[in-house]
């Protein structure tokens, strides 16, 4: 597991749901760093761990965690790139945003001039945000500038597909600066979220994704009708009977009532 990103309708109720799928949450170690984001209060939450691990159980982390929206993600040393820190430890946020990538790059500190001069062209309140180096928070902060430019930044009832448009257009725009920097690797799949709705996106050069929509049992009947909710894992390997496999070079949208479509990625 590189990340994880769900959503429910009943919070108190997320581990419940979550439990038949918790080896799905587990990321293989080396781990060099992890994190976990989460809408309480109307508010972004982060715990971040910037020290190696050994195998993480993403579930275990997120314990009496009572939200309705939670991004987690793991970086194995493989794909750590030689940056570290808490300020590099996914997953991202801003006001009421949140973002994980998959971003695999060998050296982006090398890759960081190019990078950077994509990202001193944002507005001065976004770039204030940023904090470390590594291509996934530069693609989060582009397109929070994007949003901006569309007046959605703020808008908590921002049209899923506005989100779809402007987080395909950033990571067009990331893609040409890494490759005109030289960089080798791949932005990967990426989760993002403001809390009220969701979008994940599987990369045409990403690890395969796959989804898996939440229940719980009643009291009277196997299956409680009342609650809904989404999981999606972004994994190398194949997952259990439950799970469903994202077409690469989709993306997963989640609308606020949990209603989930899939979608090709705009070109």
């Amino acid at each position: 597991m590189t990340f994880f990103a769900c959503m429910c309708n009943q919070p108190q109720h997320l581990a419940r749901a979550l439990a038949p799928a918790r080896a799905a949450l587990v990321a293989s170690g080396p781990i060099a760093r992890w994190g976990l984001g989460s809408h309480q209060g109307g508010e972004v939450l982060l715990a971040r761990t910037p020290k190696p691990a050994a195998d993480v159980d993403m579930y275990a982390a997120i314990g009496e965690i009572s939200s309705d929206c939670v991004i987690g993600q793991a970086i194995a040393e493989a794909d750590a790139g030689g940056v570290g820190g808490n300020d590099n430890t996914p997953p991202f946020r801003f006001r009421r945003w949140m973002y994980a990538q998959a971003a695999r790059h060998p050296a982006p500190g090398d890759a960081w001039p190019g990078l950077g001069a994509a990202v001193e062209t944002l507005p001065e309140f976004v770039r204030r945000n940023m904090r470390g180096r590594t291509a996934a928070e530069a693609a989060f902060h582009v397109m929070l500038a994007m949003l901006h430019d569309q007046g959605g930044l703020d808008d908590p009832n921002v049209p899923l597909a506005t989100t779809r448009d402007v987080f395909a257009a950033s990571q067009t725009l990331l893609r040409a600066a890494l490759t005109k920097a030289g960089a080798t690797g791949v932005l990967g799949n990426a989760a993002v979220s403001n809390g009220r709705t969701m979008l994940v996106a599987r990369a045409v050069d990403g690890d395969p994704l796959w989804l898996r929509r939440l229940s719980i049992q009643g009291e009277k009947t196997a299956r409680d009708e009342a609650f809904r909710g989404v999981l999606l894992v972004s994994r190398a390997a194949s997952l259990a009977e439950g799970f469903e496999e994202v077409p690469a070079g989709s993306v997963v949208m989640v609308a606020r009532d949990l209603r989930v479509d899939i979608a090709p990625m705009p070109a």
